[in-house]
């Protein structure tokens, strides 16, 4: 089943809950205590540590901020949960594990990932696949706030290889066809774009587009006064899709808006 992302945004504190049970009626062969394993980057390997055990139809909550790891440095800012059955997983490995479990992915097997900041907390419900190094961004981003908020684009990547690269998120004002910036971001990796610098206005639809590199776009806003936080993110354009190949609608989409949008 999907690995369950967990990371801290800025000051806020970073959290995952991870649930022993499956997202419909249908799935009667998981009705089974799991393993549940943590794993982190350092030294361009994947680490793996055995945090807990879960039984069917319980829930698991991790936080970053109790994570151990023997004093050591990690080199990434993303670290990931996966169930699995056995406890026969290598202390470093070059690749990510598969799944031990067959399983949906319509609707996917998800965690409550969120976080928080003083009395205030959000989250969502998630799951993040490993992406493939050819993959490629284009999202529309309408959650840029104006009053007394501090706005954040945040790019979520993870790919199998823990081999640390770069790509280029480059954005664009559509409707002007105007280039506005490129920011340097990285795989296996939780990056985090400032958005206040651009001023953009209420009517402006700023939009992102990295060509070389897949990951999950999130609006992250933060008001330092109250405090109160707000978390959303946008959808593939295949998942607008009703009929025929939806991943050949997604790539005349993109390619579309690839040729439109160049700095």
């Amino acid at each position: 089943m999907s690995f369950f992302p967990l990371f801290n945004i800025l000051e806020t504190k970073g959290f995952c809950t991870v649930h022993n049970f499956s997202p419909n009626n249908w799935e009667k062969s998981h009705k089974k205590t799991k393993k549940l394993w943590l794993f982190f980057l350092r030294d361009n390997l994947w680490n793996s540590k055995k945090i807990g055990e879960i039984k069917y139809g319980d829930s698991f909550n991790v936080k970053m901020e109790n994570l151990k790891f023997s004093n050591e440095n990690i080199d990434s800012t993303l670290v990931i949960l996966q169930l699995r059955k056995d406890d026969n997983v290598p202390k470093t490995m070059n690749f990510l594990p598969k799944s031990q479990f067959t399983f949906t992915k319509t609707p996917e097997w998800r965690a409550t990932v969120g976080f928080s900041l003083g009395l205030s907390q959000t989250s969502y419900q998630g799951e993040i696949n490993p992406f493939p190094e050819k993959g490629s961004l284009l999202t529309f981003h309408p959650f840029v706030q104006q009053v007394n908020i501090e706005n954040y684009f945040v790019f979520v990547n993870l790919e199998t290889s823990p081999i640390r690269r770069y790509s280029i998120i480059e954005i664009y004002l559509p409707h002007k066809k105007k280039f506005i910036d490129r920011v340097k971001v990285y795989n296996n990796h939780a990056n985090i774009i400032s958005l206040d610098k651009y001023e953009f206005s209420k009517n402006e639809l700023p939009t992102f587009i990295c060509r070389n590199m897949a990951g999950i776009p999130f609006g992250f806003g933060i008001n330092r006064t109250s405090p109160m936080l707000s978390l959303e993110h946008t959808h593939p354009p295949a998942s607008f899709t009703l009929h025929g190949s939806r991943f050949q609608v997604q790539k005349r989409i993109k390619t579309s808006w690839f040729n439109k949008l160049k700095f």
